[in-house]
C-alpha cells in the first residue's frame, strides 16, 4: 500500500469510528507516516506505517501506556485490551477494520 492511500483510509476510518478525534499527521521522508488521535485528555491512538517495510502499528493509549492495539513486528497480532502484554496473531488489518476493533476496546475503557 502507498503512503497516500494508507493516509487517506486513515483518515476515513478516524472520521467514521472517532468523529471527534483530533488527528495529528507527520510524514518521514515520503514513506513513513505518525498519527496521533487524541481522543480524552488522557486517552488517544497511536498508529505508524512505513510504505518501504511494510510496518505498521495501531494502538490505543491511556496514561501512557498501551492498552490496546495491533502491529506486524516479527508477524502480525494483537494486543487485547485487559491484556496488552499478549500476543494474539491475526490477520493484517486494515485501517478500517484496525479503527473498529480499537474503537471497540474505547468503549470498554
Amino acid at each position: 500500500m502507498t503512503l497516500l492511500q494508507f493516509k487517506r483510509d486513515l483518515e476515513t476510518a478516524l472520521r467514521l469510528h472517532f468523529p471527534s478525534a483530533r488527528p495529528s499527521f507527520a510524514e518521514s521522508r515520503g514513506v513513513a507516516l505518525t498519527c496521533r488521535a487524541e481522543l480524552t485528555s488522557d486517552v488517544f491512538l497511536a498508529v505508524y506505517f512505513n510504505a518501504l517495510t511494510g510496518n505498521t502499528s495501531y494502538a490505543l493509549i491511556q496514561q501512557g501506556q498501551r492498552v490496546a492495539g495491533c502491529d506486524n513486528h516479527r508477524f502480525w497480532h494483537m494486543h487485547p485490551l485487559h491484556a496488552p502484554a499478549q500476543h494474539i496473531s491475526c490477520d493484517a488489518p486494515t485501517p478500517g477494520e484496525a479503527m473498529a476493533q480499537l474503537a471497540a476496546a474505547y468503549s470498554q475503557l
